[in-house]
């Protein structure tokens, strides 16, 4: 196969993948409303210490990212069966092509739960500082790049299980530690001016390590589901 052959098969997938949320409308008018709620209630359980809310809000921002992330990135293999993954392979569809699709549908998703949650985070916790957009743009790319990489690839280990919504998350919550520390700490030093490089190079390196691991095993798991 081409590589310009591989990368459209890329973006069919990804194209495919947007189209079902659209029709569905499982992660913009369901799911996303919960995670607003949980965005809001977290100054509720604190209490009503301003001092405190600025502090924690990037990192509550992140942590209900990370958590509906989980559930967005699982969504993405659940409309395939085993006749339409047949399908799909008897096509002659990569599956390293299906994998960096559905991580890329993924991400575009999660950065659209990001944008709608970010407003909110601003108003209940009103962070102090003036915030390096371009840092906060790079670090927020990055944080739902390497959300939607994990996902899909334990998406593609858990597939064909009875108990995947629940074994899901709890394979994909030890590895998404890092991605919290990354995101919350390099927002954190963004809005405060600080130096934010290092933790952006260091959710770089785990989209390259995420995205080696997902293509060489995207083929081995394929075959396994079967």
């Amino acid at each position: 196969m081409t590589v310009r052959a591989f990368w459209e098969q890329v973006g069919w997938v990804f194209a495919k993948d947007l189209r079902v949320e659209v029709r569905g409308g499982t992660t913009l008018r369901m799911a996303t409303p919960f995670a607003a709620l949980a965005l809001l209630l977290a100054p509720l359980a604190t209490g009503t210490d301003t001092a405190l809310l600025r502090r924690i809000g990037p990192g509550v921002l992140w942590l209900v990212v990370i958590l509906f992330g989980m559930t967005v990135a699982l969504r993405s293999d659940a409309g395939e069966s085993g006749p339409v993954r047949d399908l799909l392979t008897l096509s002659g569809l990569d599956p390293a092509a299906g994998f960096l699709g559905r991580s890329l549908a993924s991400a575009v998703l999660l950065l659209g739960v990001t944008l709608v949650l970010a407003p909110l985070m601003i108003v209940l916790y009103a962070p102090e500082g003036r915030p390096g957009w371009g840092w906060l743009a790079l670090l927020t790319i990055a944080g739902v790049t390497a959300l939607g990489l994990l996902g899909s690839l334990v998406s593609a280990l858990v597939t064909g299980l009875r108990a995947r919504t629940a074994l899901g998350p709890l394979l994909a919550i030890p590895p998404a530690v890092p991605v919290l520390l990354a995101t919350t700490r390099g927002t954190d030093s963004a809005i405060s001016q600080r130096g934010s490089l290092s933790w952006l190079l260091l959710l770089v390196a785990m989209n390259l390590a995420l995205v080696i691991v997902g293509v060489l095993l995207a083929g081995p798991m394929d075959e396994t589901t079967r």
